[in-house]
């Protein structure tokens, strides 16, 4: 049997990757509440090719390089709650506080990763998974089924990880028929350029940013205001 890479690692062959990630995907597509199974979908798909052009594009950049050495981790441990809820209204770590507790959430909800077979893309697939939810407050989208579909249409752009690129395309099929339209007329347009001409989300230092005012950040991120704020 093959060893473990790091602690949370659990060794899978390539048939028993494709078993777990056809699995995963039908049960997150029917509950998609169901955290552990999504995360299971996004590793099982995670290819390596993905996650090593993740890891290059981080290794390009100053922030990315430090967070590829430092590794730091968003954990109940990592952030402190009580200083966010402290800082000024407007400012990116109060929304994130605001975010949290307004899904009675926190950061350590977010799993390990487990089955992704090599050490040094560990890390990506991490960062990955504990800074989605920075994206939906960066964006300025709530976790609504438009919100949802949004982002993961930011993340298949920016990530093109195969787990973002269906839920953006089948969450869009699942939208109703008003939402649809919305996104299609508003929303799709404005995340295509987020995506395209947005900095490269995983090379972010988020934590430098807590009292950052979040349209200053936006400004750094080349980002423009959400459609929320537009109309």
């Amino acid at each position: 049997m093959a060893h473990r890479l790091y602690p949370t690692h659990i060794p899978t062959s390539p048939l028993q990757k494709l078993l777990l990630a056809g699995g995963s995907a039908l049960m997150a597509i029917a509950r998609p509440q169901r955290g552990d199974m999504v995360a299971t979908m996004g590793e099982t798909t995670a290819i390596r090719p993905v996650l090593q052009r993740l890891y290059d594009n981080m290794a390009r950049d100053e922030g990315g390089q430090r967070l590829l050495l430092e590794r730091p981790r968003i954990t109940n441990t990592s952030v402190d709650r009580k200083y966010l809820r402290s800082l000024e209204e407007g400012t990116f770590g109060r929304e994130y506080e605001r975010f949290l507790s307004s899904l009675e959430t926190s950061p350590d909800a977010r799993p390990p990763v487990q089955f992704i077979d090599d050490a040094d893309l560990v890390y990506v697939m991490q960062r990955y998974r504990e800074t989605h939810d920075f994206t939906h407050v960066v964006l300025g989208m709530p976790t609504t089924m438009l919100g949802e579909v949004t982002v993961k249409w930011f993340e298949g752009i920016q990530f093109g990880l195969p787990m973002c690129v269906s839920g953006g395309v089948f969450g869009t099929l699942r939208l109703g028929p008003k939402h649809r339209q919305r996104f299609f007329s508003t929303y799709m347009p404005w995340v295509i350029k987020q995506g395209v001409n947005g900095r490269f989300f995983l090379s972010v230092e988020w934590e430098k940013h807590w009292e950052t005012p979040l349209k200053q950040l936006r400004r750094q991120l080349n980002l423009d205001p959400p459609p929320t704020e537009n109309s």
